[in-house]
């Protein structure tokens, strides 16, 4: 059984690549792998939690120092 160019069993889980050599002249990612779509965010979140943690501590520098 083959789904997108990977080899499953019967039950669609993903065996393993045993055919290094056919992969030799073009040994880059699949295009699977380069064109997933973004559906867990990650960076946004973490971009958004270090500047509210940013301004968040320069309001408390800004009331305790000053």
């Amino acid at each position: 059984m083959e789904t997108n160019s990977h080899r499953t069993d019967r039950d669609g889980n993903v065996q393993p690549e045993n055919n290094y050599a056919a992969h030799q002249e073009d040994p880059a990612p699949s295009p699977e792998a380069i064109k997933e779509p973004n559906d867990r965010p990650a960076s946004s979140t973490i971009w958004l939690a270090v500047i509210l943690a940013v301004i968040i501590l320069a309001i408390i520098y800004l009331i305790y120092i000053f």
